[in-house]
């Protein structure tokens, strides 16, 4: 019964066949049973990096960090200068006006002298003595100490007469060395000069050009007693002009070098006394020592 006869009609194997074709065209469309890591849709696989390449990469980048990094240092440095510079540009001109100031103050001193002429009785002389040879003498607006020979270190001063005695004071005086050597060479002010004269007590201020200044106090009963020894300051110009001025307020008196303070002192011995212009003369050398203003406000 279970086979087919050969007179079997095709008719009859028809629904079979028809059956057979469409299963198979059932399993040719049914999903793929293909495992995932099969299937060809993967990134392509990692590839190196040229190293030569990536090196010449990491320095360029390199470069281009260190060439913003110095650019950047650059501006903050060209910004710092120009602040610096800005800084001190406005502090010259300060000083500038602060000077300027200064100086039209002095010049409004019930006594003040450019040494144009005579008027005030300073001490002119060819001088010849045990100490030194020359001549004092005002010439070209300046009052001039033309030291030709040293015959031994000294101390020269022309007293200022009109005020002979006086207690609180502002004093100013403009100095220059023209010739000698600029320690040995050396101007400044005598303070307080005794009615009794200068043996009977005096204060000292000293100024070299080559940066130094001393305070001393004489008596003949004491000798010579340093108040400040050689004191080196800024303020001091060499070969040029110096304005010294000194402010006396009962014991105390401060000093000032070209607008700048520069020290002070306090001592009683003496109250008041008469004031001098000073040349000081530590070597041998010839030496020209100029003024060019002296001014007095007693206070």
């Amino acid at each position: 019964m279970g086979e087919l006869s050969e007179r079997t009609p095709m008719k009859s194997l028809l629904p079979w066949l028809l059956s057979l074709i469409l299963l198979s065209a059932l399993v040719a469309c049914s999903p793929s049973t293909q495992p995932a890591e099969a299937v060809q849709h993967t990134k392509p696989p990692f590839e190196p990096r040229n190293p030569a390449l990536t090196a010449a990469v990491h320095q360029t980048a390199t470069a281009e960090v260190l060439a913003a990094q110095q650019v950047k240092t650059q501006q903050a440095e060209a910004t710092l200068q120009a602040e610096v510079t800005a800084t001190a540009e406005a502090q010259a001109a300060l000083a500038t006006a602060t000077a300027s100031a200064r100086e039209a103050e002095i010049l409004a001193y019930p006594y003040v002298d450019p040494f144009d002429s005579n008027d005030l009785d300073w001490r002119e002389a060819a001088e010849d003595n045990d100490y030194w040879q020359g001549t004092i003498a005002l010439q070209d607006g300046t009052y001039t100490w033309d030291i030709q020979t040293v015959k031994q270190p000294f101390l020269g001063w022309s007293e200022f007469l009109p005020e002979q005695d006086l207690g609180d004071f502002d004093l100013a005086l403009k100095a220059r060395r023209l010739a000698g050597t600029a320690h040995q060479a050396c101007f400044g002010l005598l303070l307080r000069i005794s009615p009794d004269g200068f043996d009977a007590g005096v204060y000292i201020l000293s100024v070299c050009d080559n940066g130094y200044y001393k305070l001393l106090y004489y008596d003949v009963e004491h000798s010579w007693e340093v108040i400040q020894d050689w004191t080196q300051t800024n303020a001091i110009r060499m070969d040029d002009w110096n304005l010294l001025e000194v402010s006396a307020r009962g014991e105390d008196f401060s000093l000032t070098i070209n607008h700048q303070p520069v020290g002070s002192f306090s001592d009683s011995r003496l109250p008041s006394g008469r004031v001098a212009i000073l040349v000081d003369i530590y070597g041998y050398e010839p030496a020209r020592i100029v003024f060019d203003m002296f001014a007095l406000q007693p206070r």
